[in-house]
């Protein structure tokens, strides 16, 4: 998991956390876990104080939840015109989306705000998981170095479930070797497991 030292570079600004079951390891979108635990922040006490609430929620849990959180900042002014232009959008859809919209605005607003371009930030979260040919310690050299040959800036590097994630500046993704990793431009943190 990733550690406290590298985790306070990614809890300022405006951020999004959340706490769900996964759909690999069972969960579905009909589970209230699943849409209900979400929750923005604006600054590092805020964060830290949902990170410790949901923490209490997974200790508590039967289930195998995860907690994740942005690795960009959110724009509030660029999510805002985002939902204003959804929200004229559905003055046009039947009355059932409509209603819909309205009846969900939460999460309408929270795919707004992560929508990738009301990112304030970016950085690249590279997902390694275990590929069984190589192991993960192996790929995780192997993509150091080529980071280090493309002069590409490592932020931080932290072990998850199933591999590892290295998040770093962004950069051309035409230079990257997919073998070593998927480049996620505006990936989520894994922060627990």
């Amino acid at each position: 998991m990733i550690i406290l030292e590298d985790l306070i570079k990614f809890s300022d600004g405006v951020r999004m956390i959340m706490i769900l079951h996964r759909g690999k390891e069972g969960g579905t979108k009909d589970e209230p876990q699943h849409s209900a635990h979400k929750k923005i922040t604006t600054n590092t006490d805020e964060f830290f104080k949902v990170l410790d609430e949901f923490k209490d929620i997974k200790s508590k849990s039967k289930l195998p939840l995860r907690i994740y959180s942005c690795v960009n900042k959110r724009s509030i002014k660029k999510a805002i015109r985002e939902f204003k232009t959804r929200q004229l959008d559905i003055d046009y859809a039947d009355e059932r989306e409509h209603k819909l919209f309205y009846l969900d605005i939460k999460n309408r607003w929270i795919s707004c705000l992560m929508k990738p371009s009301c990112r304030e930030e970016t950085f690249f979260l590279i997902d390694i998981d275990d590929n069984k040919v190589v192991s993960i310690a192996d790929t995780i050299i192997y993509a150091k170095r080529k980071l280090e040959e493309l002069d590409i800036k490592i932020i931080c590097t932290y072990l998850t479930k199933n591999g590892s994630h290295i998040i770093t500046k962004p950069f051309n993704p035409a230079l990257w070797d997919n073998d070593l990793g998927e480049i996620k431009k505006d990936g989520l943190l894994l922060l627990d497991y």
